[in-house]
């Protein structure tokens, strides 16, 4: 399951560049009539981030199997033997940390997400 929340990270930071531009676009043109048109291409800008955040959660849910297998977003990783002699990757990041790169921007995208929603 962890492997699922770290490939997915990029989605979390799709939303949230997604979500502030939203939030700053509608933000811009009910501010300055003059500034209507930046905020039109923010909201438009910020809603297709969105749509490129929720494309990359469910692309990489659906072909989960295959990223498990090939695909190392592990930066630091070092490769080891096992008991079997195989290679395999080893992360020298505490799970912990690896955690809170995906956590603390899903929590910031939530908040910009109903932030926008009751604007």
């Amino acid at each position: 399951m962890f492997a699922i929340i770290m490939a997915r990270s990029d989605s979390v930071l799709f939303f949230l560049a997604g979500f502030t531009q939203l939030l700053i676009g509608s933000e811009l043109a009910s501010i300055d009539p003059a500034l209507a048109i930046l905020g039109l291409v923010l909201e438009v800008t910020g809603g297709s981030s969105v749509l490129v955040g929720i494309y990359l959660l469910m692309f990489v849910a659906r072909h989960h199997k295959e990223f498990t297998e090939s695909y190392n977003k592990l930066e630091k990783a070092t490769m080891a033997r096992g008991d079997s002699g195989r290679l395999k990757r080893v992360d020298p990041l505490p799970v912990k940390r690896r955690m809170t790169n995906v956590v603390v921007p899903g929590i910031l995208a939530f908040i910009a997400a109903m932030a926008w929603l009751t604007n």
